[in-house]
């Protein structure tokens, strides 16, 4: 039984939970292969594959644009599919409206699974290093990961119906409210593109931005530079090794976090 993982991440949190949801997997003796959604790779997916499953960080309770770009490229055949996310706080009808999109592309959705990790997107606009703000933010993340997955593995190899969870019960106060004050501080992160620029004094034009870019939204030509095709992932900003990426004033000496940090 062959099971192909495809993951969009940023920072690394979701790409931490593949791993771990491959490696559970494989000690139920079923092949796994894994996969970074960019907008290169969904062009290239195989039809190799018994079940899919797919991940992503939810953000403002929706999933990245390219989820539903690599759900377009493919043919279900009536095969099985599941999900996993990351949130920060929490996840309206991400899930579900992803889970129902497959249906659509002839998948059959067996099931999901949720973690809470830390905000990655809180943490480079809001948390200045050493502080009191990213201890709180990076201790917020699920307990048991391995257990829930393990949990999780043994639930999909059984299911054979389809598992749509239900509406979330605060959506309307959400659309109402919540999402119309998000739009008029900064219009889900859409506001920072135009903004984002590397530092000529201490960029070492290592190139992770121009190869790490999602979108391949960044070049170089005699010095890093960023187009308007871009998710406002913060990926680049993450994984500069000399904090040389910035948007405008707003990131300097913020936190930067590649690699997961449970506390």
């Amino acid at each position: 039984m062959k099971i192909s993982l495809h993951y969009y991440s940023v920072a690394g949190n979701t790409e931490f939970i593949p791993k771990k949801i491959a490696k559970s997997f494989e000690d139920k003796f079923y092949s796994v292969h894994i996969n970074r959604i960019t907008d290169d790779s969904i062009k290239s997916i195989g039809d190799n594959f018994d079940i899919m499953g797919i991940g992503f960080p939810i953000y403002f309770r929706e999933a990245p644009e390219l989820v539903y770009d690599l759900l377009r490229n493919l043919d279900g055949k009536n095969r099985p599919i599941f999900f996993f996310a990351t949130k920060g706080l929490y996840s309206g009808n991400t899930v579900r409206n992803a889970m129902n999109f497959s249906v659509g592309q002839n998948f059959r959705p067996i099931g999901f699974i949720e973690f809470f990790m830390p905000g990655t997107d809180f943490l480079i606009l809001f948390a200045k290093k050493d502080s009191l703000t990213e201890r709180f933010l990076k201790r917020i993340h699920s307990r048991n990961i391995d257990e829930k997955i393990s949990s999780f593995t043994t639930r999909v190899q059984g299911s054979t119906t389809d598992k749509i969870p239900h509406t979330k019960w605060y959506t309307l106060f959400d659309d109402c409210i919540v999402k119309k004050l998000e739009t008029m501080y900064d219009n889900y992160h859409r506001d920072y593109i135009g903004q984002f620029y590397s530092r000529t004094d201490t960029c070492i034009e290592c190139m992770k931005c121009v190869r790490g870019c999602p979108r391949l939204n960044i070049t170089f030509d005699e010095h890093i530079k960023f187009g308007v095709n871009c998710d406002v992932c913060f990926h680049c900003i993450h994984h500069c090794p000399t904090d040389s990426i910035q948007i405008g004033e707003i990131t300097e000496g913020n936190v930067r976090y590649n690699r997961v940090e449970l506390l």
